[in-house]
């Protein structure tokens, strides 16, 4: 199913055109630009050969921005900004790095009415003298990582210029419609943009289009908008003079307005979710209509919804569309609602670009990929909520087996896999997927956990996994798997928990001595969490201070939750795959691992593969990926046959 799992995202409308991007596992994993005129036919734009992806914060996004017929676009390969003109070659845009130095660009914008656009920088440098690794940021190969808001002059005749600096994470820099401010997101450690970010926004002063003078683009005084060390912002958009935003101030993420000279104002009272984590740069869950209402993916019990948000009366209307976890809403090309563009999921396709209409049918306009499944064979998710031992309630997804070949005899219960999210700050996605409908097509059941922790269900419970990471989501998971069991559902002494990155902790602890599950399935995750403090990309590196403990201050702690330190507490056989090019999670972690579940005489299959990173993007690989795993867990579990 390798060439089934397509993702879509960056989804944008100028004028009569929409414009996304997707990945190609077929062609190595390269993510393609995609355009559309409504009423025509889709085609490729980005050029040949080119996957258009950044690695600002190593999860990228944010990759491409479309002006006219003209594409904004970050090279994979160098990390550059390009511009694309229709018919012509591509022009680069920022200069190569000096010598020891590596930059990184995304999330750029053209600033409306001049030469200008504005762009993240992330700039890899030596660090100083007196500066070690370990120290100020200071990374063990003595490379200092700094986020940089800059301007860069598409006529070239000056270099790029930092305009916002100092502060440890910027995202999202939007000009105003009328070039003349920018907005900014921007954070510190130890805290992830979910944790505590803050909302900016600065008079710009750009020089002419003569260029006279040598003139340098500069900011004004900046203006704190929203946002601080525990309230979270994202998705700064401009409406004319309005800045619309949203903020967790109040429990949720909520949309704010906000006018010069006047304090923000929240658009709805909703208890619902109007965004998510920003892993990657760009998220796009809400838009403006030309008529000040607002466009809105809202997350609510257990599926992402289609609304449109009306400030004047705090209400919010739900569309009737297919998808049930979309990834961006856009207006579409009059600013009303009589077109709205959306790329998702449905329960049973992978996931599509619709046109949806708010008094009528909802048109499928592109589909990457086709569903390799009838639709008798897709099971489809049904939200249940279960005890923890904490006395909170948390939900999962349960999909029932759709094939009989691995359920044993008629009236037995089937076996389970427990499919643990990673992040840990993510949530259980109820769309198609592939990696979901593997197992439910062999007879086994599935359940996604939101344990405590996860997100889409407001602050105070992203805010139970604080200092608990390690066994609160261990826990849930466990207690999931005994109410399935419990219930009927699933045949409690049959059941394997498969998690990647975070996830893979989680799955490693649930092999906890004593626990229900015979097997462990790991992909790119963590073994090791002192490791994993030493040892990864600026983004995280202080991720785990709220999740665990302070580094080095707590490091008994790290090193108790440790699967890697602790293989005499696991039982259970264990299949780690992982990628040898991986920046977030190295390949020692699992190397270590395997060494000491061997050393105690326990089942550990090891499996490499060459050019992939965190999280595998080409289709041989997934599809040897999930060769391996179901072998893995028909020995295990010692099924003989089936489909």
């Amino acid at each position: 199913m390798g060439g089934a799992r397509v993702s879509l995202a960056g989804l944008q409308v100028v004028g009569d055109t929409c414009w996304w991007s997707e990945s190609r596992p077929r062609d190595g994993g390269r993510m393609a630009v995609m355009r559309l005129r409504l009423g025509g036919r889709p085609e490729e734009v980005s050029p040949p050969g080119v996957s258009v992806r950044s690695r600002v914060h190593e999860y990228g996004g944010g990759a491409h921005f479309a002006e006219g017929d003209g594409l904004l676009y970050t090279d994979f390969a160098e990390q550059a900004l390009w511009w694309l003109d229709p018919g012509a070659d591509p022009v680069r845009l920022t200069p190569p790095a000096p010598d020891g130095e590596v930059h990184r660009y995304a999330d750029a914008r053209p600033v409306p009415g001049g030469r200008f656009l504005v762009s993240l920088r992330e700039r890899h440098h030596r660090a100083g003298p007196g500066h070690g690794p370990g120290v100020d940021g200071v990374g063990l190969d003595g490379v200092v990582v700094d986020d940089e808001v800059v301007a860069v002059d598409r006529l070239g005749r000056i270099g790029p210029t930092v305009l916002v600096g100092g502060r440890d994470f910027f995202a999202s820099p939007r000009p105003s419609p009328d070039g003349g401010r920018l907005a900014w997101v921007a954070w510190d450690h130890p805290n992830m943009p979910w944790d505590g970010s803050e909302l900016w926004v600065a008079d710009l002063d750009l020089p002419g289009s003569d260029g006279a003078g040598g003139q340098r683009p500069r900011l004004g005084p900046a203006t704190g908008i929203a946002g601080g060390p525990a309230e979270s912002v994202g998705q700064p958009t401009w409406a004319g003079e309005d800045l619309w935003f949203v903020c967790d101030r109040f429990g949720w993420w909520q949309p704010y307005r906000w006018r010069r000279g006047e304090p923000p104002l929240r658009a709805s009272t909703d208890e619902v979710e109007f965004h998510g984590p920003d892993w990657a740069l760009g998220q796009a869950t809400i838009d403006v209509l030309a008529d000040g209402r607002l466009v809105c993916r809202v997350r609510r019990d257990g599926r992402d919804r289609l609304g449109i948000l009306d400030p004047a009366t705090a209400t919010l209307r739900e569309l009737d569309q297919p998808c049930v976890t979309i990834s961006s809403v856009r207006c579409g090309p009059d600013g009303t609602d009589a077109e709205i563009l959306v790329t998702g999921s449905p329960a049973t396709e992978p996931p599509a670009v619709y046109r949806v209409t708010a008094a009528g049918p909802t048109d499928e306009l592109y589909r990457a990929a086709a569903s390799p499944l009838e639709e008798a064979w897709v099971s489809t998710p049904e939200e249940l909520t279960f005890d923890t031992v904490a006395g909170v309630s948390a939900t999962l997804l349960f999909f029932a087996p759709r094939a009989p070949g691995w359920s044993g005899p008629p009236g037995t219960a089937p076996p389970l896999i427990v499919l643990v999210h990673g992040g840990p700050t993510a949530a259980a996605e109820p769309g198609f997927d592939p990696a979901v409908q593997l197992w439910t097509t062999r007879g086994l059941a599935v359940a996604i956990v939101d344990y405590r922790g996860s997100s889409g269900h407001g602050r105070r419970f992203r805010r139970l996994l604080d200092g608990a990471w390690g066994e609160a989501d261990a826990e849930d998971c466990v207690s999931a798997a005994t109410f399935l069991a419990d219930s009927g559902l699933v045949d409690g002494g049959r059941m394997v928990v498969k998690g990647s990155s975070a996830g893979g902790l989680t799955a490693l602890r649930c092999l906890e001595a004593g626990g229900p599950f015979a097997a462990a399935v790991v992909a790119y995750g963590v073994t090791d969490l002192a490791a994993l403090a030493a040892d990864t990309h600026k983004f995280e590196s202080r991720y785990i201070d709220r999740l665990v403990g302070p580094w080095p201050e707590a490091a008994a702690v790290y090193e108790d939750r440790s699967p890697a330190r602790h293989p005499e507490r696991l039982e259970g056989a264990v299949l780690l795959l992982q990628g040898a090019d991986d920046p977030i999670v190295p390949p020692d972690q699992a190397e270590r691992m395997v060494r000491a579940l061997r050393s105690r005489g326990l089942r550990c299959d090891h499996v490499v593969f060459d050019g992939e990173g965190h999280g595998f993007r080409k289709a041989e690989t997934l599809t040897r990926s999930a060769e391996i795993e179901i072998a893995f867990v028909r020995d295990v579990l010692g099924i003989d046959g089936g489909p």
